[in-house]
């Protein structure tokens, strides 16, 4: 009978508790074709770039796994 009354006298102290919920991704960044397409003939300008590049699809492959995860 205590458990009771007590459940019953918390139970409209935590129904007023706000909800806060945090993401669990951080949000994608968008660019568009164009910003995409100079990025990509800069990497090509320059091809003594090694790590770069390879650097560049990993996170390109993050985005697609976040973007799809979040859909």
């Amino acid at each position: 009978m205590k458990f009771f009354m007590l459940c019953m006298t918390l139970l409209p102290l935590v129904g007023c508790a706000p909800t806060r919920y945090k993401p669990l991704c951080p949000p994608t960044v968008h660019y568009t074709a164009q910003e995409e397409r100079q990025a990509a003939d800069e990497l090509r300008a320059h091809p003594d770039l090694h790590e770069l590049p390879a650097m560049m699809r990993d996170y390109g492959n993050e985005r697609r796994e976040m973007w799809a995860g979040m859909h």
